[in-house]
């Protein structure tokens, strides 16, 4: 009896609420005492709330973009930055299209302005809005190129 009254008094313990940096969880925990002096227990949190993506008072509000892929100084895909290379940052979502921006790996400048891509050439180097204009950046951050599309052709470029 004294053993099913300290697990039950160990579980309510483990079981109380927590706050901390990611959110609120409720943790579950069960244990035992081997000898006098040895207790074993495992114990597992479940997140009931979260203040992810929430700024504090008087803090800034940032948000990380995930970056879709990167590429090397030839165009080439890779799996981590590359020198001389850039990534492509998802900015946002709207169903099958995908809101994208180019930065220089090295230097962490724009490479490109935001712009539209669907899926399909979202891993491509050229890549290039269905409509709208793409406006590269030169390493140095003088505009080097703007393309005009329209229904996916080039209409007009300034080089």
């Amino acid at each position: 009896m004294k053993n099913i009254l300290f697990a039950g008094l160990l579980v309510t313990t483990l079981s109380a609420c927590s706050v901390g940096t990611p959110g609120m969880s409720v943790g579950v925990g069960l244990g035992t005492g081997i000898g006098r002096h040895i207790g074993l227990g495992t114990s597992i949190n479940i997140p009931v709330g979260t203040n992810i993506g929430k700024a504090e008072n008087n803090s800034i509000k940032t948000v990380e973009e995930p970056i879709v892929t990167y590429f090397d100084a030839q165009g080439k895909i890779s799996n981590s930055a590359v020198k001389g290379g850039f990534h492509r940052q998802l900015l946002h979502r709207r169903g099958n299209e995908y809101v994208v921006q180019d930065f220089y790996s090295d230097n962490n400048r724009k490479r490109t302005d935001p712009y539209t891509v669907d899926r399909k050439h979202l891993l491509e180097f050229r890549a290039h809005p269905e409509n709208g204009t793409l406006t590269v950046y030169a390493y140095n951050g003088n505009i080097m190129q703007q393309q005009t599309y329209q229904k996916g052709r080039l209409v007009n470029a300034r080089y």
